[in-house]
């Protein structure tokens, strides 16, 4: 059995892992999930779509910087879809730059989601144009979603959940966070 959070079918190895259970014969059942960019929103109050303001969602990744051609770029920064960067919070900075390049309307805003649904979500949210002086530079905790649209400007009306005052991590890589087998069987208390 094989465990993963959010969807599977959502940036994750599931062709790779389909691919060699089917060359050896190995049956298998995929359980869908709910993809972390339709939690971390709704728990965000920033609909992905919305009348007037989108009426598509694009998921994408950016995870290293040759990955997207400046043909894509200028699409992205035009268009009036939603986009989420999943894995890109390391990279936003760049993001950001390359849709400032191209135009991007100056209605849009950009949000990320640390640890989203989590007793230590955070949501950090500016207009676009905004970036520099209110969020670069800034160190999200992993894990991070990028959420970029005319959407985002919706989170001051909706949020419904306050940013956690807690500076933890939820997830703990296996083998960072657990140094006494032990630990695995204590209760696990989170105070929002």
């Amino acid at each position: 059995m094989r465990l993963k959070g959010g969807d599977v079918s959502i940036f994750s190895n599931v062709l790779d892992e389909l691919q060699v259970l089917v060359a050896n014969k190995i049956p298998y059942e995929i359980i869908p999930g709910v993809t972390a960019s339709l939690g971390a929103a709704a728990y965000a109050g920033i609909p992905l779509t919305a009348r007037g303001y989108a009426t598509s969602v694009r998921f994408l990744t950016y995870y290293k910087s040759d990955i997207v051609t400046d043909k894509h770029w200028q699409d992205l920064a035009q268009t009036n879809d939603t986009l989420v960067f999943y894995m890109s919070s390391g990279t936003l900075k760049n993001v950001v730059d390359k849709l400032i390049q191209f135009g991007v309307h100056k209605d849009v805003h950009v949000a990320v989601a640390e640890q989203a649904t989590t007793c230590y979500q955070r949501i950090h949210e500016c207009n676009i144009y905004d970036y520099k002086t209110k969020l670069e530079g800034k160190k999200f905790a992993s894990p991070s979603l990028v959420i970029i649209g005319k959407v985002v400007a919706l989170h001051q009306q909706f949020k419904w959940l306050k940013n956690s005052e807690h500076d933890q991590q939820y997830f703990v890589s296996v083998g960072e966070g657990i140094q006494d087998i032990n630990e695995l069987n204590k209760p696990i208390k989170h105070v929002i």
